[in-house]
């Protein structure tokens, strides 16, 4: 089976985009492939533990359950820092690295790249 790597660039709670890169990484991850995401810009949110949403589904609760499963997720480490994240708030299994060398592999290793954004 091949890879699919997906870039994120929306925040989990400014629309429906993070739900739409979880929806369509569980669906590939179902049908037997390898799926990587990149969190960018507002979607470093993606790795924020203890997220608990009213109006927007918990995608933090839906990426703790894939990571467990093999989904590998990495999230820009300057915009981390932009927003007020901080290492050791993240999601367990989930990674603030950087989109030089984090982002760069993934799309180097993916037989197919789509990017989520606004």
């Amino acid at each position: 089976m091949g890879t699919l790597c997906i870039q994120l660039r929306s925040g989990t709670m400014m629309n429906m985009d993070s739900n739409v890169a979880v929806k369509l990484a569980k669906a590939a991850m179902d049908k037997g492939h390898k799926v990587t995401m990149f969190g960018y810009g507002e979607a470093v949110t993606l790795i924020k533990d203890g997220q608990d949403p009213k109006r927007f589904p918990n995608v933090g609760k839906e990426i703790s359950k894939m990571t467990a499963e093999g989904l590998e997720v990495v999230v820009c480490e300057t915009c981390c820092v932009a927003r007020g994240i901080h290492r050791g708030e993240e999601i367990r299994g989930t990674k603030i690295g950087s989109l030089t060398n984090d982002f760069s592999r993934m799309a180097a290793e993916a037989d197919r790249l789509v990017t989520i954004a606004r």
